[in-house]
């Protein structure tokens, strides 16, 4: 590579064949390209008489914002294939953090572009992403990697893993926009809740989307969520537990009315697992002092021989006639 300074106007951005990273500029590199410059040089090479990007998007991205027309940069010779040159990209990137799932999508299907064998990406290039050396995660990644931006964006943001991805895949592309309008500003788990329990009902069903949403209970916080208001997200999943499995989201309304009817003081809260999986409580006490643990300790114990603590057991047991 040779070292030499670069104008931002002489690099042709619209090529991106060697960028498959999808984080912005933050501010804390505003601040110091703002501070001193460029420091650390971008990777460039030629391709039809003009400057490619090979690596260092983000500091691009950074020096326009902050009014700089020429920085630093390292150039591989323009004789270096596209194969050989993306491996340079992957390779700078690779030591530095840990990609989302839609950067390693795209990181694959670069390297199936530029005519990596199946085989060898499977071999070689999965294990370092992390993700199982098998055909369909091959294919998984290649059909992740051609979904809209604003989806790869959705991906990338909540560091989503394979299967919720391949649960997304198997929805119509009418239905994966509907439903990214619904959960992109959702947590991950929430997102992941969203997508599984929609994926479930639909397998269940054999009914589209729009004819679930049509129930009562999903179509006003589905309606509120569309507009915007997050907080309706906890009321739809609620809805989703309870249409997916009924029983068991009647289990958890009693098992919550009975620990409700206990009136344990603030201090003292139970909690369990809400799949009821594992049929236990778990009690936790908060106190800043011995006083404070003792009463909070002297009050459960009172409580125990309340008829409620039996029922809250036998309904954690439940497994259906």
């Amino acid at each position: 590579m040779v070292f030499r300074i670069v104008k931002l106007s002489d690099l042709n951005l619209e090529d991106r064949r060697f960028r498959f990273t999808l984080n912005s500029a933050d501010s804390r590199l505003l601040r110091s390209i703002r501070a001193v410059g460029v420091l650390q040089p971008v990777i460039v090479t030629a391709r039809q008489d003009r400057q490619v990007l090979v690596d260092g998007w983000r500091r691009i991205e950074a020096a326009r914002s902050c009014g700089l027309e020429e920085l630093p940069a390292l150039e591989i010779a323009e004789k270096i294939g596209d194969p050989a040159v993306f491996l340079v990209a992957f390779f700078e990137n690779y030591g530095q953090r840990p990609f989302s799932l839609a950067e390693k999508s795209l990181a694959i299907r670069k390297f199936y572009d530029f005519r990596l064998r199946a085989n060898e990406i499977i071999e070689r290039i999965l294990p370092l992403l992390e993700l199982p050396p098998e055909r369909r995660m091959l294919e998984l990644m290649l059909e992740v990697s051609v979904l809209e931006e604003r989806f790869l964006q959705v991906i990338h943001r909540r560091d989503w893993k394979p299967v919720t991805a391949e649960q997304l895949l198997s929805f119509p592309p009418e239905e994966r926009a509907w439903l990214l309008s619904l959960i992109e500003k959702l947590t991950h788990n929430q997102q992941r809740e969203v997508i599984e329990s929609f994926y479930s009902l639909k397998r269940k069903t054999g009914k589209s989307l729009e004819d679930l949403v049509r129930k009562e209970k999903l179509a006003g916080p589905t309606e509120r969520l569309l507009k915007g208001e997050i907080s309706a997200a906890d009321r739809l999943l609620a809805a989703l537990r309870e249409e997916k499995s009924p029983l068991l989201s009647g289990l958890r309304q009693a098992i919550e009315a009975e620990v409700r009817n206990l009136g344990l003081p603030e201090k003292v809260r139970l909690d369990y697992d809400r799949n009821l999986e594992k049929p236990v409580l778990r009690i936790g006490l908060e106190a800043g002092e011995v006083t404070e643990l003792k009463e909070a300790l002297q009050s459960l114990s009172a409580s125990l021989e309340n008829p409620e603590w039996r029922r809250l057991f036998q309904l954690l047991h439940y497994e259906g006639e």
